[in-house]
């Protein structure tokens, strides 16, 4: 994918993402976590079958990275999503970034700067404020699992770091592949129905698709075509704009106001993560 405008993918990548947020909530409303994310792997896995093809040796690992994805990220943040609102989901979300990092600093794979540290503490007190100021269980519960569910993200991320290069797409294919099973297992440990064509309403089947070609391909396309021809550096600031359109299309399509703690602790998330990702202009 040819990439002549970066920032307008960058954007178009960060509004996608925003939009997701909102479209496991909307699936929420129609089935359980378990359910959305077995469909939302079906469809993806047979949409990406052209991708499948991996090298041997990578075969082993990829299958413990699709089976810790899809059920250590993606069904632990519906699991979660489905006890707090989108704008708590997508504030902590922005958290994925700094965990990334955080753990690698750890690992000691990378340097953190105090600059950075002073970042990512501003942003994650930001993020959990309205948590803990709620008098809700469900709450603090959704936030803690999706808490989990990015750290579990940050780990990935380190193992394909030393791993060699897959594809964005064959990746996601894998993770359809494995993850697919493994979500109806935990649907029907639930005592799901397995009459799933019953439980297909339009809301649901717009949802699932929105999710799989509107997130999972189009956007992860967008934005590794545009950081792999144009570098990070030029579109990573674009990922602060993901919180803004999540608030804007939960209040019109989920009626989701923001309170003014919610309003506080945004700015602050989203201050925190700019000062993370701040980097001096090099001198020529």
């Amino acid at each position: 994918m040819l990439i002549r405008y970066p920032l307008i993918s960058g954007i178009l990548a960060s509004a996608l993402w925003g939009m997701n947020v909102v479209a496991i909530k909307i699936g929420l409303t129609e089935v359980s976590p378990a359910l959305l994310n077995a469909l939302r792997f079906w469809l993806l896995t047979c949409c990406l079958l052209p991708f499948a093809r991996i090298d041997k040796g990578q075969l082993k690992p990829i299958l413990i990275i699709a089976a810790v994805m899809g059920v250590g990220h993606f069904y632990l943040m519906s699991l979660g999503a489905a006890y707090v609102d989108s704008n708590t989901v997508v504030m902590i979300i922005m958290l994925g970034a700094p965990f990334s990092s955080l753990l690698a600093f750890l690992l000691k794979i990378e340097r953190l700067t105090k600059l950075q540290f002073l970042g990512m503490f501003v942003a994650f007190i930001s993020s959990i404020t309205p948590v803990l100021l709620s008098n809700s269980l469900d709450l603090k519960w959704g936030a803690a699992i999706i808490v989990v569910a990015m750290l579990v993200w940050a780990s990935v991320n380190i193992r394909i770091h030393n791993m060699e290069k897959i594809p964005v797409l064959t990746l996601q294919f894998w993770i359809g592949l494995i993850s697919t099973p493994l979500c109806l297992i935990i649907y029907t440990y639930e005592g799901g129905t397995m009459d799933i064509a019953s439980q297909l309403t339009p809301t649901l089947v717009m949802s699932v698709l929105f999710i799989v070609f509107g997130s999972s391909i189009l956007a992860y396309s967008l934005w590794f075509s545009t950081i792999s021809q144009h570098g990070i550096n030029k579109v990573i600031n674009t990922t602060l704009l993901q919180p803004i359109f999540t608030i804007i299309l939960a209040y019109f399509l989920l009626n989701e106001s923001v309170s003014r703690i919610q309003l506080i602790a945004a700015i602050g998330t989203i201050t925190g993560i700019s000062i993370f990702y701040y980097r001096k202009p090099s001198v020529s």
